[in-house]
């Protein structure tokens, strides 16, 4: 069964907040900082491999206020280097570029095939009126937006723009865009992302970040909603993407909606072949 990971963080160093980095040293240590500053495209696409990934989506992101930027072009142009990565674009809130123009020229240009968005990060509400731009422009353009819901502990994050429920306007507004909801609101709106799924056929959850073997049991209604689910390990959070596929492999669910979560739902909104 192929593996599709929809959630893989890049960036080096420098493209990094100093609270960001003096956190992270703390959490995962200096080894694994000069790692992930150290990766190329050919040893990122060989550790995928490994880990039983056919493919993977590489985040782009503008959060000066808390993470950091990692530049659409840095992505963009990381991802040109192999087939198996595929490039997702952000928007710089603090430019005065239209977004929906910032969105056409990742796509068109660069080649970015969705959009990463942390509200939290970056400090606006997704129904903020800058922004409807560019879900405009990802509607006619036929490419998902992602939305980082729920917690963070990273300093400078703001939960309050991170409730799903805050989508709510967007999806009715603009009904074919592809909304992702991250980590499904964790751990507060677990049952709020969910509702959302049954709201709004336009709307889906990326398990990233939500320890697989509890998935049945945050999600009621999962198999009803299975085709509306995709798998994301949020790596290098978690170092071993490899042991999170195997914990969803081995939830009580009928194969068919294993595979849904792990391959062909993701597959099905980047048109990707069987």
């Amino acid at each position: 069964m192929p593996v599709l990971d929809f959630h893989i963080h890049l960036g080096r160093r420098h493209h990094l907040t100093e609270r960001l980095i003096e956190y992270l040293t703390k959490d995962i240590g200096e080894e694994a900082l000069r790692q992930a500053d150290n990766i190329t495209p050919e040893a990122l696409s060989g550790f995928l491999q490994s880990q039983g990934i056919r493919h993977a989506v590489m985040l782009a992101e503008y959060t000066p206020k808390t993470t950091g930027i990692v530049p659409n072009e840095f992505v963009a142009e990381f991802c040109s280097q192999s087939d198996q990565l595929i490039p997702f674009c952000s928007i710089n809130m603090q430019s005065e570029e239209d977004p929906g123009v910032q969105v056409e020229n990742a796509v068109k240009k660069l080649g970015c095939r969705g959009i990463k968005l942390l509200p939290s990060y970056a400090h606006f509400y997704p129904d903020d009126p800058r922004i409807l731009p560019a879900y405009e422009a990802a509607s006619c353009l036929g490419i998902p937006v992602m939305f980082h819901t729920g917690t963070s502990l990273f300093p400078g994050s703001r939960v309050r723009y991170a409730n799903p429920l805050l989508l709510d306007d967007v999806a009715e507004d603009f009904p074919n865009l592809t909304i992702i909801m991250c980590h499904a609101g964790r751990p507060f709106w677990y049952a709020e992302s969910e509702w959302m799924l049954r709201r709004h056929r336009n709307t889906y959850i990326d398990i990233a970040g939500i320890p697989p073997n509890q998935l049945p049991a945050i999600f009621p209604k999962l198999e009803k909603l299975a085709d509306r689910f995709v798998f994301g390990s949020d790596w290098p959070n978690f170092p071993s993407i490899q042991k999170q596929v195997s914990l969803v492999r081995e939830l009580p669910l009928r194969h068919d909606i294993i595979e849904a979560i792990l391959w062909e739902n993701g597959a099905r909104l980047l048109n990707l072949a069987p």
